[in-house]
């Protein structure tokens, strides 16, 4: 059985994967609605409108501005 850090169930009650190694085999631990959604059908794989387009620029400004330009 793998055990997990209080950090790792932490983020998988988030709903965020967590990789873990055992027996120098690496896995992804998801919360059962999570991969659901993920593997049932439900993800959309379509090609990006212009409104996710935008927002994904917006969001990219917005790091850029909080984490500098690369300079």
């Amino acid at each position: 059985m793998i055990e997990l850090t209080q950090e790792q169930r932490k983020s998988i009650q988030e709903g965020h994967p967590v990789h873990v190694r055992d027996n120098g085999q690496e896995y992804v631990l998801l919360r059962p609605d999570v991969y659901k959604r993920l593997s049932g059908g439900e993800y959309d794989d379509s090609p990006w409108t212009a409104v996710e387009t935008d927002l994904l620029r917006e969001e990219s400004v917005a790091m850029l501005d909080r984490f500098g330009k690369g300079t």
